[in-house]
C-alpha cells in the first residue's frame, strides 16, 4: 500500500506561487510575492492572448509580457525605468486579459489594480509619473501592432508613435524571465 501525502490547500481566493508561497487576492498587501514569481509569470504569459504574427515571417510567434516590460523599460527615461519594467506586476498574479475583454470586466480591473498597487509597494517601486508610463505603454502598443499583429490599418483606441526599432520576439519564456531578472537587478543597483 502506498503512502499518501496530504495536499496543502489554502481555503479562499488564493493561488500557490512558484516560490511556494500563497498569494491572497483578498489581502495582496500581505502576500510574499518574489521577483522570480513576477518574472516567470510574465514570461510564460503571451501578449494579445497569444494572437501574435511576425510581420517579417507572417508566422505566429510567442511574445511574452516579460519581454514587453523589458523593452518598455529600455525606452524609459532613467527615473522611470523600474516603473516601466514593473508596470504589469498585477498580471503576475491575476493573469492577463486582453484590453477589450478587460474593459467589460470592472471587477477584474478592480482586483488587478489592487494587486498591482500591492506589488509595486512590496517591491518598493515608485511611479513618479503615471502618465509618462502610460504614454510609453501606448508607444509599445503601437510598435507591437506594427510588428506583431496582422493589422490592416483599422482604428484602435488611443494613438501613439511606435518606436523605430522592430520587436523580434524572444519566444523562449525562460530567456524572457532571465532577461527581466537581469534588468531588475541592474536597476536595483542603479
Amino acid at each position: 500500500m502506498s503512502t499518501t501525502t496530504p495536499i496543502r490547500r489554502i481555503v479562499g481566493p488564493t493561488i500557490l506561487l512558484g516560490s511556494g508561497t500563497y498569494f491572497d487576492f483578498e489581502n495582496p498587501e500581505a502576500s510574499q510575492l518574489t521577483i522570480e514569481d513576477v518574472a516567470y509569470s510574465l514570461a510564460f504569459q503571451s501578449r494579445f492572448t497569444g494572437q501574435c504574427v511576425s510581420r517579417r515571417t507572417g508566422r505566429r510567434v510567442y511574445y511574452s509580457i516579460a519581454q514587453h516590460c523589458a523593452i518598455m523599460a529600455h525606452y524609459a527615461d532613467p527615473p522611470h525605468k523600474l516603473a516601466a519594467l514593473m508596470h504589469e506586476v498585477g498580471e503576475a498574479t491575476c493573469g492577463d486579459l486582453n484590453a477589450p475583454l478587460k474593459a467589460i470586466c470592472p471587477d477584474y480591473k478592480r482586483v488587478e489594480k489592487r494587486c498591482e498597487t500591492a506589488g509595486l509597494r512590496h517591491f518598493g517601486v515608485d511611479v513618479p509619473n503615471p502618465a509618462y508610463v502610460k504614454l510609453l505603454d501606448m508607444c509599445m502598443l503601437a510598435t507591437e501592432r506594427r510588428d506583431l499583429m496582422p493589422w490592416k490599418g483599422e482604428e484602435w483606441t488611443g494613438t501613439a508613435t511606435p518606436f523605430a526599432e522592430e520587436i523580434i520576439p524572444w519566444e523562449n519564456p525562460h530567456s524572457a524571465a532571465e532577461a527581466f531578472l537581469v534588468m531588475w537587478h541592474s536597476l536595483q543597483g542603479a
